[in-house]
Parts: structure tokens; C-alpha cells; sequence
């Protein structure tokens, strides 16, 4: 039994790690499986809240093992089946009539019904960076670096990349990342709003696990999970449909428990206990 990917649970936070750095984390068909088992675990696991993905060693992830280009080409790069039905899923629901093998792996994070952390140390390239960006808040160390590097492969945008990333950083830099297959450094990743902090090192799991425990112990799990289906469901949209789409959502909480401990634990001045409800 491989430990390609180690999973740790404390205090309503899930830490995920690539655990491959001799590869500096790049994802193999062994790997990949083991990854979708996890992230499936801990996104229906109740006592996770939040989940942090970070990578071990000096990358968070170099992308698709080149090693096992046959591989690659054979499974189109590894993917998972739908998780199972009833769980509110952002992406995967729009997703339910295709086939498995376009419901990669690279963008499970935002499938999740719960917060996905990037803590990006050092390398992120190629599907690492669809990785990341298919989370849904990215945290950077001051050594870490970014690029698609597909065109530089003779591939193309992979995992919805071309999807996600101008959603994040704009049409204009998403271009520039996608079609150039440059480096950028955390700071410039940070200039243009790929990353929301830059940190030391040896500071940026801590920080990224403190600012997940942060919702995990005073943000109700039912918000956080129609938060980010909203965002989601909002690329598609109409204004008009994403003001609809608000309104009901703000209606169905108006009587939910969670809205109830909500105004209660303020009142009362003390620490919430959402139940997710």
C-alpha cells in the first residue's frame, strides 16, 4: 500500500498531501486513484468542513507523471465517477449526462460541497495549475511558480483550465499564461489575483490551515455550501437569473437551522454550533 497521497483530520479540517516530491508530487494512474478516493472521502465526510490541499517536499504538484505518457493518452488523463447522488455537487451536477472519462480528476476541488484551501509550495505546472485553480481560495509561498506549460507539450488547456482560469484572473492574463506556457512567480501569481496571500515557506501550511479552521469553527457548512454553488452556477447566468437564484436561496435559510444558531450565538455572545442544516 502506496501513501501517494496522506490525509489528516483534526478539528473540522481535512489536510490533504501529494505525497510524492522525489516526483515533485506529479500525479501517476496509481496516485490519481488514490487521490479521487480521498477527496471523495473527506467531501461526504460531516466532520470535514474545509479541506486544504498542499503537496510534500519542494512542489505542490508538477502536473500529469510524463513518465507514463502511455498511460496518459490511455486514460485521457484519469478521472472518477460521479459521487453519489443526493450530495449537492456545483460542477458535477451540470455534468451528470457525460462521460466518465470527461469528469477529471484535476477538478474535483470544486465539485466538493465544501471549501477547498490551495496551499501552493513551490512547483505548480501543467494540470497542478487546473489543480489549483479548480479550488476555491489559493494560498502561495514566496517560492512557488506557475505555468501551464501544455503548449510547450504540444497539448492543449486541460481539465477545464481555459474555463476556471479566466474566471480568476481575467480573460487577458489567462490568455497570456495559457497560450505563452511562461513561469510566473508567486508575487506576479499574486499581482493578478491567482493567489490571495504570499508567504514564507515555512509559514504557509500554518496560515492556510488557521484561515480553514477560521470557517470551519464560526461559518455555517450549509452557507458555505450554497455559497459556492451560487458562485458556480453564477458563470452561467443571467444577472437577472443569478438575483432570482439569491433570492430563493436567501428564503430557504431564512428557515434553517443554521440561520437560527446564527442569530442565536451572536446574540448570546458565544461560539456557534452549526449543524449543516
Amino acid at each position: 500500500m502506496n501513501d501517494f497521497v496522506q490525509c489528516e483530520i483534526s478539528e473540522g479540517v481535512a489536510v490533504v498531501t501529494l505525497n510524492r516530491p522525489e516526483r515533485l508530487n506529479a500525479i501517476g494512474p496509481a496516485m490519481g486513484d488514490l487521490f479521487d478516493r480521498t477527496m471523495v472521502q473527506v467531501g461526504l465526510d460531516d466532520a470535514v468542513k474545509v479541506v486544504v490541499l498542499t503537496g510534500s517536499g519542494r512542489g505542490f504538484c508538477a502536473g500529469a507523471d510524463m513518465e507514463r505518457l502511455d498511460d496518459l493518452a490511455a486514460t485521457a488523463g484519469g478521472s472518477f465517477e460521479r459521487l453519489p447522488p443526493g450530495s449537492p455537487h456545483p460542477v458535477f451536477d451540470a455534468l451528470a449526462d457525460s462521460p466518465p472519462e470527461h469528469r477529471s480528476r484535476y477538478i474535483i476541488p470544486s465539485a466538493l460541497p465544501k471549501p477547498v484551501i490551495a496551499a501552493v509550495n513551490g512547483a505548480c505546472a501543467g494540470v497542478g495549475l487546473s489543480l489549483a485553480a479548480s479550488c476555491d481560495v489559493r494560498f502561495a509561498s514566496t517560492d512557488a511558480l506557475f505555468t501551464a506549460g501544455f503548449p510547450r507539450r504540444g497539448l492543449t488547456a486541460e481539465a477545464g483550465l481555459a474555463f476556471t482560469l479566466p474566471a480568476i484572473v481575467g480573460q487577458g492574463a489567462a490568455a497570456d499564461i495559457l497560450l505563452s506556457g511562461r513561469r510566473l512567480s508567486a508575487h506576479e501569481a499574486l499581482r493578478i489575483g491567482l493567489v490571495s496571500v504570499v508567504l514564507e515557506p515555512a509559514d504557509l501550511l500554518a496560515h492556510a490551515v488557521d484561515y480553514a479552521r477560521d470557517i470551519a469553527e464560526n461559518v455555517s457548512p450549509r452557507s458555505t455550501r450554497v455559497i459556492k454553488r451560487q458562485l458556480w452556477k453564477a458563470r452561467s447566468e443571467t444577472f437577472a437569473e443569478a438575483l432570482t437564484t439569491a433570492y430563493e436561496e436567501v428564503v430557504a435559510s431564512l428557515e434553517s437551522e443554521d440561520f437560527k444558531e446564527g442569530v442565536a450565538h451572536f446574540r448570546e455572545r458565544r461560539k456557534p454550533v452549526f449543524v449543516g442544516r
